[in-house]
């Protein structure tokens, strides 16, 4: 089975949602929120299956895989909604862990029901019709999965590959946290998570007598790792800034393994692929970090040798990448997906170089400007979404143009870039109407911080932390 697109991201309620969760015979389509339709034919025991608002234990007539998986409608239905969320589309960098934590599911019980928990999170928290008595009882839905969670992970044990799973467990625990602003409860979860993993990579180097680069990682785990590596390395962004307010950052993920598996000197000479660009991107940002930048005294704008020494990194990195970008830009009108994605990694390149020079030097009058590369993905956005309007569904269009304008959004404060935004954004409007998030990101263009619903603050958050998850969040390595 390949493994489903995630992103974590949480959208409002669809409308309509696909069984894509695979069985050993095909489910049918919701055609609602409370019906499956089944595709199979009445010759081969096919019926409908009604999910009685309440509480309905039949998830279908006839037994089949999903039965054995799910206690009941409702699950189904929680469980549907969070793959429908989960996905990530192909103009954004890929995030594994969220990708592949479906397959997971499968198998480990504490997971599947912690991405009910999610699926009924999203009714509760960002979903904006979703009000009064029924987003309470969506809130007390996600919480009964989220006590099954925890007593699933209590029976998980101690064997050692159950490190890595309650570690996984926790991951999605702080997507949960993040949803409904509980920072502390995240920051618990992922201290918890990041001693896990330690001891759980440590023991597997002493049961195979290696070092941490030397390790042979399996999907999981190299997943898992790479996630970390880049939680650990940035500040979280708990508002994207699309008002045109400050954009308050947590701090509290900043931190040093003291294991790498990665080293900065090996980094290949030319990058195979996007991914591999955004791995080693990460490197390059926690080298420069924690290795560099961790002392107040050693990054003195006098210690000439430091600064060289970052700006050499992101100068190799760049070296690496930019034969893959001028692929991407040769190919923009065959794969223009990928080209808006090589896009960020040039943007993001850019604006950390900008910041250290004016880190060195406040007064520094030229800078090396990203808002050209902001306009292309515009311009390539905006023609993606013509071409794509009367052939995709509007989540699709979400995944594929929309979330990389909240980047731009995120990323550049010049008046006439964000005019151009929302251009795009009122055109996807006009074509989806109001259940797309081009409409929660109009709206909260005007409007001002104090004036945006509670709902909106949260899939603003949720999206914030969909970027981190992805390494397109803060990417202005700060001194300290």
């Amino acid at each position: 089975m390949q493994p489903l697109q995630g992103s974590w991201i949480n959208v409002p309620l669809p409308t309509q949602l696909k069984c894509i969760f695979q069985a050993s015979h095909p489910v049918g389509t919701f055609n609602s929120y409370t019906e499956i339709v089944r595709t199979t034919s009445a010759t081969n025991g096919g019926k409908t299956a009604t999910a009685i608002p309440g509480g309905d234990t039949r998830i279908l007539v006839v037994p089949d895989y999903v039965t054995t998986l799910f206690k009941d409608q409702t699950s189904w239905d929680m469980f549907s909604t969070f793959l429908f969320t989960n996905e990530q589309g192909t103009s954004l960098p890929h995030n594994t862990l969220a990708a592949i934590t479906p397959q997971m599911a499968h198998h480990n019980p504490a997971i599947r029901e912690m991405c009910c928990a999610l699926g009924a999170a999203v009714g509760a928290f960002t979903a904006p019709h979703v009000q009064g008595e029924d987003a309470e009882k969506a809130q007390q839905l996600s919480l009964m999965y989220y006590n099954r969670t925890i007593r699933a992970v209590r029976a998980a044990g101690t064997a050692l590959e159950s490190l890595l799973s309650v570690a996984h467990v926790a991951v999605i625990f702080m997507v949960y946290d993040m949803m409904r602003g509980d920072m502390k409860a995240a920051t618990l979860h992922f201290d918890h998570a990041s001693r896990l993993l330690v001891s759980y990579f440590g023991k597997r180097c002493d049961q195979e007598g290696v070092s941490l680069s030397e390790l042979k990682f399996n999907a999981l785990e190299s997943a898992m790792f790479d996630m970390f590596q880049r939680l650990s390395t940035y500040s979280w962004p708990l508002e994207l800034g699309i008002t045109g307010d400050e954009r308050p950052d947590f701090k509290g993920g900043k931190r040093c393994w003291g294991r790498h598996r990665y080293e900065i000197g090996n980094m290949p000479t030319s990058f195979r692929d996007l991914d591999q660009g955004l791995r080693w991107w990460d490197v390059a940002q926690h080298h420069i970090s924690h290795h560099l930048f961790d002392d107040y005294e050693v990054v003195d704008p006098a210690n000439k040798a430091v600064w060289e020494k970052a700006f050499t990194v992101l100068h190799n990195w760049h070296s690496a990448f930019v034969l893959l970008y001028r692929y991407t830009e040769d190919h923009q009108y065959e794969a223009p997906h990928r080209y808006v994605t090589a896009c960020i990694f040039e943007a993001l390149y850019t604006e950390c170089l900008s910041g250290l020079h004016l880190q060195l030097n406040a007064d520094a009058k030229v800078l090396p400007d990203a808002r050209p590369i902001w306009r292309e993905i515009i311009r390539t956005t905006r023609r993606m979404q013509q071409e794509l309007k009367s052939s995709i569904d509007w989540n699709v269009m979400d995944n594929m143009v929309l979330k990389p304008l909240v980047i731009v959004l995120f990323k550049c404060r010049d008046e006439q870039v964000r005019k151009d935004v929302k251009v795009v954004l009122e055109e996807a409007v006009a074509w989806y109407g109001n259940t797309c998030l081009a409409a929660v990101m109009l709206g909260m263009m005007n409007m001002k911080g104090h004036q945006i619903p509670k709902q909106m603050k949260n899939i603003e958050r949720a999206v914030g932390w969909h970027l981190t998850s992805i390494g397109c969040g803060p990417g202005v390595i700060s001194i300290g």
